[in-house]
């Protein structure tokens, strides 16, 4: 793992015992481009060393943009072994589940009916038990290639 990640993060850590402050500048600065919070900037400078007259400029920006391209690439790997996921394949994950939750609920709904219906028509339950076992096996088969596909979604992630 990257020496330079890990320092800053060693460091940030530490500041972070001092207070939540350092933790609301972190998650401002990780969505803002790595430049707004001084204090942050500074400890990123300094770790990456990269070097910069002031506190507010940097010298190359060149080596910034490339230390920060480093920093985030370094972040994900990490974060992919703590099993953590982008809130984006979170958020499209909660909408498949939500779509196929739908989904069943209409299925369920259909089956309802079919049965009133044979009930009221006094036919047999045989050819329905038949049919529900098969569309229940196709919603299955469909239900677990989903799974597999989200699965391996997660596990190709770096």
């Amino acid at each position: 793992m990257n020496t330079a990640f890990l320092e800053f993060w060693g460091k940030f850590l530490i500041n972070v015992a001092q207070g939540q402050k350092q933790l609301d500048e972190m998650s401002s600065w990780m969505k803002h481009g790595y430049a707004d919070a001084d204090d942050l900037a500074a400890l990123f400078r300094r770790c990456y060393g990269l070097n910069a007259s002031d506190a507010g400029s940097v010298q190359d920006p060149q080596a910034w943009q490339e230390a920060v391209a480093e920093f985030q690439n370094t972040f994900a790997q990490f974060a992919a072994q703590w099993g953590w996921v982008p809130q984006t394949e979170h958020q499209e994950t909660l909408e498949k589940c939500a779509a196929l939750e739908k989904q069943v609920a209409e299925q369920q709904a259909t089956i309802r009916q079919l049965r009133d219906l044979l009930a009221q028509k006094g036919l047999g339950y045989s050819e329905l038990l038949q049919h529900m076992q098969g569309s229940l096996k196709d919603q299955g088969d469909q239900f677990q290639a989903l799974m597999e596909t989200i699965r391996r979604a997660f596990n190709d992630k770096p």
